[in-house]
């Protein structure tokens, strides 16, 4: 049963590596801006879209956003043409 059990975390680990590993390829395929604001709160808000739309010159789709770790109060907002 321990053998099964500890296959199955490291399974589960290499599947939540995986994971991650696809999704920073795509995030890194993307497009980005550096902009105020909070990533968790002012994302996919209609500030920050107007403000993306105005930017680009069109409309683009906010795919998500990210913290600049190195900056606090400003974040990464990805996008799609």
């Amino acid at each position: 049963m321990r053998k099964f059990q500890r296959t199955a975390v490291a399974a589960a680990g290499i599947l939540a590596f995986s994971g991650l590993a696809v999704g920073a390829a795509q995030a890194a395929e993307l497009p980005y801006v550096e902009t105020p604001g909070d990533a968790a709160t002012d994302c996919f808000t209609k500030e920050t879209q107007r403000e993306m739309d105005m930017g680009a010159g069109h409309h683009v789709t906010i795919v998500h956003c990210e913290r600049d770790p190195r900056n606090p109060g400003s974040m990464f907002v990805f996008y799609r043409n």
